[in-house]
């Protein structure tokens, strides 16, 4: 059997990937502080999932506190999660944000063993505002404490991995919708004041060229992991299309004419690179997404809504 670790295992992405992982046989070790006191009903239930599966450990501190060359010892593979993701990081905030995104992150690439790979998410809000079709090759212009702190760890992680010969791939991801994403995300709020009948004001994603459905991208992040072939990479994992995010919008809303009107400022973010060498398909329409997100909604409401 093999095993990994994933940090932020309570997070959206980091939650269903131990799932999928536990699915497919994996041992697991997920790491989360649990620090948010506000979701503390919400990791408990996420812990009655996959908590007394015997292939998954659970670690509740901070990452900062843990030994973990000793935890790492044995694994396959990292999954760096774990990341500042308030909405309410701003640049007064930068110093804070770094030591959340940037510090940990060279903490765990110097706990990583040689054989170990260690694969890290990142976002496609590094690119910054742009027009047009951005590849991995795109220069990168981070508008935002978080993107910059991105840019950041993804910089260390290039560097320290070269150095410490630890081989990586990074991840860069649009916005994810479906079961269990976060409640202060655009289509989960849109979808809570309908399920409430309120109209409560609604904040925007960080990103909103793209959007993928949780599902759709599991399967090619553990795929990073066990093609030997594929290391020190970086991906774009997008659907492809034009406007998605946008659409999505307009569908939980019933209401098109929140589609973008200017042409010139259509974006598409290339997903041919990791198509080509990791197989990934997006194959979850928005209708089919969206009506699983509203239907786990649905039925957690209570988690969400305090």
């Amino acid at each position: 059997m093999k095993k990994v670790v994933i940090t932020g295992a309570l997070g959206f992405i980091g939650f269903s990937l131990c799932q999928r992982f536990l699915e497919r046989g994996y041992e697991v070790i997920g790491i989360d502080g649990m620090v948010d006191e506000q979701l503390k009903d919400l990791y408990e239930e996420k812990l009655l999932w996959i908590g007394r599966n015997s292939s998954f450990t659970f670690i509740n501190k901070k990452i900062s506190e843990l030994n973990l060359k000793t935890i790492f010892k044995d694994v396959d593979g990292v999954y760096h999660l774990a990341a500042a993701t308030s909405r309410d990081r701003n640049w007064n905030d930068l110093r804070s944000t770094i030591e959340d995104n940037v510090e940990v992150t060279n903490e765990i690439i110097s706990a990583c063993p040689k054989k170990a790979k260690l694969i890290y998410t990142s976002s496609t809000q590094v690119y910054g505002d742009r027009t047009g079709i951005i590849t991995e090759k795109t220069p990168l212009n981070p508008i935002t404490p978080y993107s910059l702190t991105k840019m950041a760890a993804e910089s260390l992680i290039k560097a320290q991995c070269k150095k410490l010969e630890v081989p990586y791939v990074i991840f860069r991801l649009p916005t994810i919708y479906g079961p269990w994403q976060r409640g202060d995300m655009t289509y989960s709020q849109l979808l809570i004041n309908q399920l409430q009948s309120t109209e409560k004001e609604i904040d925007s994603d960080r990103v909103t060229e793209d959007v993928l459905y949780i599902h759709d991208i599991l399967d090619t992040l553990i795929e990073a992991v066990l093609n030997e072939n594929c290391k020190n990479e970086i991906f774009n994992i997008a659907s492809g299309k034009i406007n998605e995010w946008y659409r999505g919008k307009a569908l939980i809303c019933n209401d098109f004419r929140l589609m973008p009107k200017d042409e010139r400022l259509k974006v598409s973010i290339s997903n041919e690179k990791v198509l080509t060498k990791l197989g990934f398909k997006a194959i979850t329409t928005l209708e089919e997404g969206i009506f699983a997100q509203k239907e786990h909604i649905k039925k957690y409401l209570h988690l969400y809504v305090k």
